[in-house]
């Protein structure tokens, strides 16, 4: 008796390929999800920090009726220098003596209970009349973004001094954080993208790189790789992509 055999090949049905396409699609739609949820809550802590940060410096004038830093009222114990009292927030000052009020300002505002700041400013004075490198955390307030951190300069806008707090990266050793027109005079570093300070930009600004209360500055040539602003200058850069290219300044004057 001739014994015939059957041999049965196992495959996936097409509703099991659709259910495991289906449940892919769904990891991929959560994760790109999560991903755009957290960058939208970095920055929205960004504006927030700003925002603080602002309302402590006027915390301050409306008690000392000078700015932190730019005050030679010992409020505290944490304050290791003077300010030249003129109103402007300098990152570095030659008289009366080598001084950051840009460091030193975040110990007065400490000292009246206006932030509350758990790390030591190491150093705002030096002989080689730079304010030295600072590390985010470690030297200056960090930011909820990684890597970043807060201090405090000036700029013209408008043609009048303005004070504000600068969102970078880790400084150089300089004289300015941000400045008007030489690059090389820059202390401050890239630490956001093009597309994201346009973002925090438009939300609570004009949404222009180079005018307003917010702004934002290159780390190198406007226009082109590396840069945070268009040849325009005020445009964002935006085709640079996701390369954090953007020094941020927000303006924190009592007027503003």
């Amino acid at each position: 008796m001739k014994k015939t055999f059957s041999s049965k090949k196992s495959a996936f049905s097409l509703i099991e390929l659709s259910i495991v396409l289906i449940i892919i699609g769904l990891l991929i739609a959560g994760i790109t999800g999560g991903a755009s949820l957290i960058k939208s809550s970095e920055l929205r802590s960004i504006m927030g920090e700003a925002r603080g940060y602002a309302v402590a410096v006027n915390s301050f004038f409306t008690q000392y009726d000078r700015y932190p830093g730019d005050t030679d009222i010992n409020v505290g114990t944490s304050s290791t220098c003077n300010g030249d009292r003129d109103n402007t927030i300098e990152y570095l000052i030659t008289s009366p003596a080598n001084c950051s009020e840009g460091i030193d300002a975040w110990n007065d505002l400490k000292d009246i209970g206006a932030i509350d700041l758990a790390l030591t400013l190491t150093t705002t004075q030096t002989a080689a009349s730079t304010v030295p490198v600072l590390v985010p955390v470690t030297n200056i307030p960090g930011s909820k973004i990684k890597g970043a951190g807060w201090a405090f300069d000036y700029l013209t806008i408008d043609s009048s001094l303005h004070n504000v707090v600068v969102l970078t990266g880790t400084t150089l050793a300089k004289t300015k954080l941000i400045d008007d027109s030489t690059l090389a005079n820059r202390g401050a570093s890239g630490i956001v993208s093009p597309g994201d300070a346009l973002s925090i930009d438009s939300k609570i600004d004009d949404g222009k790189a180079d005018s307003g209360n917010v702004k934002g500055w290159d780390k190198s040539t406007a226009g082109a790789a590396g840069g945070c602003r268009a040849s325009t200058s005020s445009l964002y850069y935006v085709a640079d992509g996701s390369k954090k290219n953007c020094i941020l300044s927000f303006r924190v004057d009592v007027s503003s």
